[in-house]
């Protein structure tokens, strides 16, 4: 029975490698979504108008892009570490 459970070390490196690449769509999903929400929010809902809005979107992006590049990138697997069998 336990047979049946047992996964090749090329399914869970397959399994390990989607599993990141899922996890990058979902951050950079997040940082769109939130920089889209921040202009929205100022150019509709305050009177900071739409160039202000722009500019706190644009930085909102910038800043995700940073921390994309700098360390979030990396899926919490292995202690923060890419995998090197990629």
């Amino acid at each position: 029975m336990t047979d049946h459970f047992r996964s090749s070390e090329t399914e869970l490196v397959t399994h390990a490698a989607d599993y990141h690449h899922v996890m990058l769509a979902v951050k950079w999903v997040a940082i769109h979504f939130a920089a889209v929400v921040v202009f929205l929010t100022l150019w509709l809902g305050t009177p900071a108008g739409f160039v202000r809005g722009l500019i706190a979107g644009v930085v909102v992006f910038a800043g995700g892009v940073y921390a994309m590049n700098h360390g979030l990138a990396h899926s919490s697997e292995h202690g923060g570490e890419p995998d090197a069998r990629h």
